[in-house]
Parts: C-alpha cells; structure tokens; sequence
C-alpha cells in the first residue's frame, strides 16, 4: 500500500521538552509510539519546544524517526511568533498529513501554526486531570479545540473531565490506553546482588514507590503511613525511586517520623524494572492521576498495587482482584491496605498474577500502538 516513502503517512509527534525516555510520562510513550509505528507506511518526526532535555538526536534516530526543534521560549512571544513561522514552513515543506501534540504549549502553538500551515488531521493529547490547569488554560483549549479533528485521552475519568470542563463533545474524544511492553529480567543471583547493594536485607519486607518527588504524587501521607507500620512489621523498607524536587524535605520529614532507617532514598534510577524486582507491594498514593504508567508496569512486574482512587487508576487497578484502592490523603486507609497485603504473601501472590494478566489483556504496548494506528487510518479516510 506504501511502496515508497512518497507514499507514506507523515506524522509530526510535537511535545514541549523532549526528555530521555527513562523519565516516563508522556515523553516515554512518544518515544515507544514512534519507535513501534509501521515504517513501511508511517514516517515519524518527533519535535519539540524549547529544549531537547537530554536527549540526543542519536537516540532518536536509533528508532527509526527523525528529531525537529523549534526553540520556544513563550509561545505567546517573541520567540513563539519566530519559530512558529519556522513550524509552518517546516509542516509545508514535509508534506506534514497529520500533528499529534502534548502538553499545553505544544497544544495550542502547535495547533494554531498547523492549521495555518494546512495540515488535514491534528489530534490533541489530555493525559492527566488537569490538576495544574486554570481558567485561562481551559478557555484556550476551548478556543482551539474547534480546529482539532480529535482528542485523544488516556482513560475514561480524562474523557469525562475534558467533555465537562471544555464543553467536548463524546464523539470527538478517543480513549487510547497506556500500553506497556515486557520487562527486563535478569538472573536471580543479580537480583540479590542489586537488592544488598541498594539496603534491602534478605528479611525485609519491602514496599515501593516509583514517582519524582512532586505534591501530588502523595509522598509525605505514603511515609505517615509507613510511620503507623513499623511496630508491626519491623523489617519494613520502603524504598522511593524518582528525582528530588523537594531539596531533601521528604527525607527531614522520614527523620521527623522517626522512620528513616526504614526508608531508602534511590533518587532517579534506569533500572526500576529491576528495582521492582524487590518489591513485595507497590504503592501509587497520588492526588492527580491520568494513566500511570508506574502502576502498569508494578502489575506487569505481578506486583500487588495499593493505589489511590483517582483519575485512572480505577480503570487499571480492580479493587480486591489486582490491588487495593484507598481514597487520597487517606493516611490509615493506605496503612490498612498496605498492612493487608504485607501479612499475607497468599493475597499478595495472587493479586499480582491477576494484575500481570490484566496487562497482557488490556494495556499492551501493542493494543495501543494498533488503537493509535486504526485512529490515523479512520482519519485520513475522512
């Protein structure tokens, strides 16, 4: 159908700061969405706004795609006019048939230059709740949206939020599940080896928490909770994965609790697949949540979830059969859940196997990128 690459599809992934995919977030399925397209009828351009982070032109030539960067400081100076001009030419140029976008800038810049520019399909991207918007960001949306052929949401709760806040209609939203593919797996002997080397004792229970260190990623009730356990489950380590945006407050706050010979501090690691290895129970206590993409890959690694009842997380973890959820800033609710499953290895074995399923059957990396995939098909045929 493609025979050459005159033929192909060309698609324009834009997102506001390109940054290495370890990071997570957004950013990492662009990443794993480019990288898994069909080459044979997609050329993929990944672009980005005021900085390439730390990623390198060569890793995203290593799948396949080409880079573009459009140096945006505001998108409603200067900068933004300049290199939006540089956009539109540049869409004209490659033949741009279809502009996905994510994040707020890239959002509205994007769109607004690629309608200039002529492009037939622009899809938007929602993939939270919103919780850093306000008034003005969702007037903008509502503005835009009329020039955007569909929005993409990451789970039913973002749907329901963009058709009330920015007055959707249903028809125009499409839910595209987070997808996650296999974990690395290594030889138990290195497993021990890695578990001695970050303070986990062959007697440890252990409870993990992979997040950057935001607010609403629920940190500070997770160690108050942990506070309540340590009577009784004395060998508890709680082990916290992700970049210290807090300038050390979590660990000031485990010494204030008394608990911080029970909490281990990895600051922002490349391994955590491995990481999740060590787990006993893993733990998701945000106040926001689109689709995480740390509780897929917990019930991928078939780890129990104990997570709050937010956003998405509903839709991924079944309450009693995958995990447990509490509601946010429940401290002796996520206790309780957390104590459940630490005495009972049954429960937790049988809850992780269940959640390890779940994943093969509805978020696979493979459904998303085909649901993505049958949406660029049905769009162009329009």
């Amino acid at each position: 159908m493609y025979p050459d690459s005159s033929h192909k599809i060309n698609l324009v992934l834009l997102t506001d700061c390109l940054v290495d995919p370890s990071a997570g977030g957004a950013e990492r399925k662009i990443y794993e969405l480019a990288g898994l397209l069909d080459k044979e009828k997609y050329r993929v351009i990944i672009a980005s706004l005021d900085c390439e982070g730390t990623s390198s032109k060569d890793l995203v030539e290593k799948l396949g795609v080409e880079l573009a960067v459009f140096r945006v400081k505001r998108i409603y100076g200067i900068s933004g006019i300049c290199q939006g001009i540089h956009f539109l030419f540049f869409l004209r140029k490659e033949k741009v048939d279809i502009l996905q976008t994510y994040h707020f800038s890239s959002d509205i810049w994007g769109t607004f230059f690629a309608k200039l520019a002529g492009v037939k399909i622009i899809i938007s991207n929602r993939r939270d709740m919103g919780f850093w918007r306000k008034k003005a960001h969702v007037l903008v949306y509502r503005l835009i949206n009329g020039w955007v052929d569909k929005i993409v949401v990451v789970a039913d709760a973002v749907k329901a939020m963009v058709m009330k806040a920015e007055g959707v209609d249903a028809s125009k939203i499409e839910v595209i599940y987070n997808g996650v593919q296999g974990l690395d797996q290594r030889p138990k002997t290195e497993d021990q080896r890695l578990k001695k080397e970050i303070g986990i004792e062959e007697h440890d229970v252990v409870v993990m928490h992979v997040a950057n260190f935001k607010l609403v990623k629920g940190h500070t009730y997770l160690l108050q909770a942990v506070a309540r356990l340590v009577s009784q489950f004395p060998s508890l380590k709680l082990v916290l994965i992700g970049e210290d945006e807090f300038s050390g407050a979590l660990e000031r706050e485990a010494e204030a609790l008394m608990i911080r010979n029970h909490v281990l501090f990895l600051g922002k690691r490349n391994d955590v697949s491995w990481l999740l290895d060590g787990a006993d129970v893993c733990v998701l206590p945000s106040l926001s949540e689109g689709m995480s993409n740390a509780i897929l890959e917990y019930m991928l690694a078939g780890k129990p979830v104990v997570a709050t009842r937010v956003g998405g997380n509903p839709e991924v973890v079944k309450d009693g059969e995958t995990g447990i959820l509490v509601e946010p800033k429940d401290v002796a609710g996520l206790a309780e859940a957390l104590s459940a499953l630490l005495k009972d290895g049954a429960l937790r074995k049988r809850m992780g196997e269940a959640g390890r399923d779940r994943v093969d059957q509805v978020f696979s990396m493979e459904e998303m990128v085909a649901r993505y995939e049958r949406l660029y098909e049905e769009l162009k045929d329009k």
